[in-house]
């Protein structure tokens, strides 16, 4: 009679079902989703330190990058983002994009993007 290879399919299964299968499953999703969650924090951190006039902390980077040339506020000066930025849109108008460093988590945001931040700045100038 031919002596069949075959292995066993109730030890495979047990040992399937041994895993924790949903700490498994679940791990990767979360992992994903905290990653994927941060740069929402990041804007929702910059739009702060802008309504609150804050400091930027030493951990943070902020450049506002026009055509030929870029200016960047230093942490160490302990100047107010808004006021800062106010300053900046004087002296050089609009920038065309803004990169917020926040712990090494570089953003670069669009004017269409932070055009909306910055208008109330931008009326505040005119009176």
């Amino acid at each position: 009679m031919p002596h069949r290879h075959s292995q066993p399919k109730s030890n495979s299964q047990s040992r399937k079902s041994d895993l924790p299968e949903s700490q498994s499953a679940i791990r990767p999703s979360q992992q994903w989703g905290s990653n994927h969650s941060r740069p929402a924090n990041t804007k929702i951190s910059l739009t702060k330190l802008i309504e609150q006039d804050s400091p930027l902390q030493t951990n943070s980077q902020l450049v506002l990058m026009y055509g030929p040339f870029q200016t960047e506020m230093l942490p160490e000066a302990g100047q107010g983002v808004a006021s800062w930025i106010k300053d900046c849109l004087r002296k050089h108008g609009l920038p065309s994009l803004v990169r917020f460093d926040y712990r090494r988590r570089a953003q670069i945001f669009r004017r269409d993007e932070f055009q909306p931040w910055l208008e109330p700045l931008i009326e505040r100038q005119s009176y």
